[in-house]
């Protein structure tokens, strides 16, 4: 795994640890644009004050990317829990048996290079 990538997880935990847990917290390379990520991220405490939480995540990522690693964050997407795309990358997941990295997919219209799964939308589900 890239180091680029390994560098969110630890700011996965600590933003959990400050604002609460994540429903998603992923990486995508879209095929587009390779080299590029963005990071998309939903959550129950993201509604709301939207700017306020982009900063906040914007100011989490610039503390711990150096300046090369940050030019490639493309954009930071914040998503209601109940947002389409979530169910559809569930659905993709449950397909693939829950990777936590996949390559050359489309989920809900939109194609990714490859993408990196921190936190899984379906390990944050509750059993049925």
């Amino acid at each position: 795994m890239k180091t680029f990538i390994k560098k969110f997880f630890p700011i996965e935990r600590t933003i959990s640890q400050e604002k609460g847990d994540f429903k998603l917290f992923a990486l995508f390379e879209r095929k587009d644009i390779q080299g590029i990520w963005d990071v998309v991220l939903a959550a129950d405490w993201l509604p709301g004050e939207e700017m306020k939480s982009l900063r906040y995540v914007f100011g989490k990522i610039r503390a711990v990317l150096d300046k090369n690693e940050f030019i490639q964050v493309s954009k930071v997407v914040l998503l209601d829990v109940n947002e389409p795309f979530i169910e559809e990358l569930q659905d993709f997941l449950e397909d693939y048996h829950n990777p936590s990295v996949f390559s050359d997919a489309v989920i809900n219209g939109m194609s990714f290079k490859t993408g990196y799964i921190i936190v899984s939308p379906l390990n944050s589900t509750e059993p049925a």
